[in-house]
């Protein structure tokens, strides 16, 4: 195990060298992903169903029809032993992409997709709507819409948190009538 100053290192070059991956390749897929940054109004993710608790795989048959004809833009696939998909998608903003496949995936399939690959949520970068950052976002939000009812808490409930932690009211005016952008 590393000790003291040498995990400080150690930890300080990984952050950076994640960094430097973010900036040459931006956001999008990871791990031998398609590299480029992807066009101005398209968004690129990967979106994994990997629910708490459940042991589900590739292989399992609620799957097939994604598969056989997964949503436009996106390609599926193994990740990890998992299904996932890879996506370009259209939206202003990567949460705004992600919601709307979600979506769609939950009408049409029943599936609440959520992950978006995302291991270390403790990660930090403050590099707008839709790098790293956005994508923690993401994570943490698609982890509160599938734990939430399983709590009891409706849609409605995770809102209202959100609104009151936030400080903010229903037209997205902060304290004060402060306007967030």
């Amino acid at each position: 195990m590393i000790q003291g100053g040498a995990a400080d290192w150690g930890f300080e070059l990984g952050w950076k060298l994640r960094g430097l991956e973010h900036a040459l390749l931006g956001s999008g897929w990871k791990r031998g992903g398609r590299p480029g940054p992807s066009a101005p109004g398209v968004q690129r993710f990967t979106l994994i169903h990997w629910p708490v608790g459940e042991g589900t795989r590739f292989e399992d048959a609620r799957y097939d029809g994604l598969k056989k004809q997964p949503p436009q833009g996106c390609e599926a696939g193994e990740i990890g032993g998992r299904f996932g998909l890879r996506c370009e998608r259209p939206g202003a903003r990567l949460l705004d992409a992600v919601a709307e496949l979600c979506g769609e995936i939950r009408t049409g399939h029943g599936l609440l997709m959520t992950d978006l690959g995302i291991e270390k949520l403790w990660e930090w970068s403050a590099d707008g709507t839709d790098g790293w950052g956005a994508e923690i976002v993401g994570q943490l939000l698609l982890m509160a819409a599938e734990r939430g009812p399983r709590l009891g808490y409706g849609v409605d409930d995770l809102v209202r948190f959100l609104r009151t932690a936030a400080g903010s009211c229903r037209d997205g005016s902060g304290p004060a009538g402060v306007v967030r952008p």
